[in-house]
């Protein structure tokens, strides 16, 4: 452009008359600039919020030294609210199964970890028990059903069969079937009675028959396989009432009546067999009866196991004597040694799997996370595998997990984006020379940067 041309539209534009701007004009742009900040200011907040209420993996325990001073126990964590359901992508077999309270399903939920340390949810219904995996790690024993973890398809064994335990070579289930009325009914005779004998009995994967051993009364029924399988042993009687310790030879049927436990002594658990299968094994509290000790931990002093002779049923208290904690079973053998599943002193403390050592101490395996329970652990890992820590992956999540995550960081990434394009219309407007008469107040009020 020419002096002459500038000069002349210098001219022509003196006797315009300036723009009428009034003080309100400027109130609402600044106005505009302070909710800007605070919308981005907010959905920073946002952001920050939802990132630091992820759940972490709590290790719980990890710390803690073995017994015998070598290497830190494994452990487990515990899984994301988010995370994928066993339905939606299989992972079995399994390396442990336990429960979990934290997930987005608001109640108690079952958590399955693969051997590849995948984290599957496994949903229940309220108040329902979770199960008991196979030695193999391939199946999990539920209430009326057997399911596989590798193919997810589902066995019925019995409408109201629940799994006691499993066979070593994880081919047979030993169940009880529940007989009992679910309500009195009244006829011409009068009311029926509620209570009938229970079937106990085991399931066979290969044929996918039950057979019958025994019609007892099986209220808190608790039973375990033989080494050899060919054997099983079971407490069963009334809920209120003694169990009565009896073993099963499978081949022939014929019963063998032991003994009658005592309020203070119970059926150690699914691996309640001695190696040699010449023993089964007992857990006796001291302090309380285990019925009043599962209900206040304040009163067991503490526990040692007995061995009665799977003959005569003689038994013979152990060595060691007031073990502490409180042991939820016996759930395989690791050299020579018995492994529980612990519950420890203290209600808060983490679950433990542990060898209860011959002198009275007890060797760490295991430690699940703090918050979850009900730890699940096939037989033949417990008693020939290796045990490593595992933490769930937040990634391996459900489909609306990523919707949301999604429709949580849109607003935000917009609004920077349509702040950051507006700031550019600014400058490349201040560079073009438009907007200058207004002033630096005008362009800080659009948002933009000052022009000196």
């Amino acid at each position: 452009m020419s002096e002459t041309l500038r000069e002349a539209l210098r001219r022509a534009a003196e006797p315009a008359p300036a723009p009428r701007l009034g003080e309100q004009l400027w109130r609402r742009g600044r106005r505009r600039r302070r909710v800007r900040r605070a919308v981005t200011a907010l959905a920073g907040v946002r952001l920050a919020v939802l990132l630091a209420t992820l759940p972490g993996l709590v290790a719980g325990s990890v710390g803690l030294q073995s017994a015998d001073g070598g290497p830190a126990p494994a452990a487990l964590g515990r899984p994301y609210p988010w995370q994928l359901t066993y339905e939606q992508d299989l992972n079995g077999p399994v390396v442990a199964a336990f429960i979990d309270p934290g997930t987005i399903y608001l109640e108690a939920t079952g958590v399955l970890v693969g051997r590849d340390g995948s984290y599957r949810l496994f949903p229940m219904n309220p108040g329902e028990g979770f199960g008991l995996v196979s030695p193999d790690g391939r199946h999990l024993a539920r209430w009326g059903e057997i399911v596989d973890l590798v193919s997810g398809v589902r066995t019925p064994t019995a409408e109201r069969a629940r799994p006691l335990a499993w066979s070593p070579d994880s081919r047979r289930l030993l169940l009880i079937d529940y007989q009992d009325d679910l309500s009195i009914t009244y006829g011409p005779d009068g009311p029926s009675d509620p209570s009938h004998p229970d079937d106990v009995g085991y399931f066979d994967l290969a044929t996918g028959t039950m057979k019958g051993l025994l019609t007892t009364d099986a209220d808190t029924a608790a039973g375990a396989f033989s080494p050899d399988s060919g054997r099983i042993v079971v407490a069963t009687g009334k809920g209120d009432g003694p169990q009565t310790l009896t073993v099963v030879d499978l081949a022939t049927g014929t019963p063998n009546m032991l003994s009658e436990l005592t309020g203070r002594q119970r059926l150690a658990g699914e691996a309640a067999w001695t190696p040699d299968g010449r023993s089964v094994v007992l857990l006796a509290s001291e302090g309380c009866a285990w019925v009043d000790c599962d209900t206040g931990m304040g009163s067991l002093w503490g526990w040692r196991m007995q061995y009665a002779d799977a003959v005569s049923g003689k038994v013979v208290d152990e060595a060691a004597t007031a073990r502490p904690g409180r042991p939820a079973g016996l759930v395989g053998w690791r050299d020579g040694a018995p492994v529980f599943v612990h519950w420890g002193a203290d209600t808060d403390e983490p679950e433990k799997l542990m060898t209860a050592e011959a002198d009275g101490s007890a060797r760490v395996l295991l430690t699940l996370a703090g918050g979850s329970g009900a730890l699940n652990v096939p037989r033949d890992l417990v008693e020939h595998g290796t045990f490593a820590s595992h933490s769930a992956n937040p990634l391996a999540a459900q489909p609306w997990a990523f919707g949301c995550l999604l429709a949580c960081l849109t607003p935000p990434v917009l609004l920077v984006l349509l702040l950051r394009r507006r700031r550019r219309a600014v400058r490349a407007s201040a560079a073009s020379g438009v907007g200058q008469g207004a002033g630096a107040d005008d362009l800080r009020a659009e948002g933009g940067d000052a022009v000196p």
